[in-house]
């Protein structure tokens, strides 16, 4: 029983990894704002899993502390998608390449 919980904790990190990785290269990749904020939450839930999976011996501490980085994550997206569509409003482009050119 124990040799299976470890391979599945093995299984759900290796997987976090991936998610992690897939999130970098699409931050790495791609000019638009937007979806570098996308692969930037692809990030932050590629840690939450891992974490999770870190503290999972104890049930109620892991429901509590997803529930809390759920809740942040939320909140930060909330933020952030608010700030883009105001610099969208006010340059009229979501493009990374802007922002170096307007010296920001």
């Amino acid at each position: 029983m124990i040799v299976v919980d470890q391979l599945t904790g093995l299984v759900v990190m290796i997987s976090a990894a991936i998610i992690i990785g897939i999130g970098s290269y699409g931050v790495t990749s791609s000019k638009s704002l937007f979806r570098q904020l996308l692969s930037i939450e692809v990030i932050f839930n590629g840690l939450l899993v891992l974490v999770l999976s870190l503290i999972s011996f104890d049930a109620m501490m892991a429901t509590y502390f997803g529930i809390i980085i759920i809740s942040v994550v939320s909140a930060e997206v909330i933020v952030v998608v608010s700030i883009l569509v105001a610099y969208m409003r006010q340059s009229k482009s979501l493009s990374s390449e802007d922002l170096e050119e307007g010296g920001v």
